[in-house]
């Protein structure tokens, strides 16, 4: 086992070798954030509420800033979707996590300033229903009623949505990274599109991971 861990690890890292060390991430300060198409733009093209919907704080993943905006992944369809804000409306912070998502490999890796230090083996989406690949965030966190349940104690839910499903039990087909019951499908591909982990595992990282911090998920 300790030898399947490190060859993980170093897959991991060899893996991750091209994210950046260190993110930006923005906060809501207003209770609407509008969205621009480019800066300077004379309307908005969308508000985005805080707190969301399920009572957290919104956040973005900030993918550039330019002269008081700042560009930003949405947590909207279609999965990539960015807009321009201005700066004034949120408050900027550093994250030194990443999160890395190997579908063909299986696994979870966990970053801090680049470097590798959580390997974690996944259950990921079926081949008919995938685990969309892209640079996503993670939205929210939601502690789950059933610690027991199909969710286990912790479910992130990801800016990213299912491509096949668009609704699914009461929600839009939001991918999740959550915990499960069925410690047998980690490893495999078994899931709806949602990433799933141990219940150890995102118990760690609920305690561990900053709302905003970027997820990177690949073949």
């Amino acid at each position: 086992m300790a030898a399947l861990v490190a060859a993980l690890a170093r897959a991991a890292a060899a893996g991750a070798a091209a994210a950046p060390a260190v993110s930006v991430v923005a906060t809501a300060r207003v209770p609407s954030v509008a969205v621009y198409r480019y800066p300077g733009a004379p309307a908005p093209v969308r508000r985005l509420a805080d707190p969301t919907a399920d009572g957290g704080p919104l956040v973005f993943l900030v993918a550039q800033r330019a002269g008081g905006w700042a560009r930003v992944f949405l947590p909207i369809r279609p999965n990539g979707s960015t807009g321009w804000m201005r700066e004034s409306q949120v408050t900027l912070a550093l994250d030194p996590y990443a999160v890395v998502v190997s579908l063909g490999r299986h696994t979870v890796s966990v970053l801090r300033d680049g470097r590798v230090i959580r390997v974690e083996r996944a259950g990921v989406g079926r081949s008919v229903l995938p685990t969309p690949q892209g640079t996503y965030y993670l939205y929210e966190l939601l502690k789950q009623p059933d610690p027991r349940g199909s969710y286990g104690p912790w479910a992130f839910g990801l800016s990213a949505f299912s491509n096949v499903l668009f609704h699914f039990g009461a929600g839009p087909g939001e991918i999740g990274l959550h915990g499960t019951n069925d410690p047998a499908g980690l490893g495999r591909s078994v899931s709806h599109g949602c990433i799933r982990v141990s219940n150890a595992a995102i118990t760690a990282l609920a305690h561990l991971l900053p709302l905003g911090t970027p997820v990177r998920i690949r073949d």
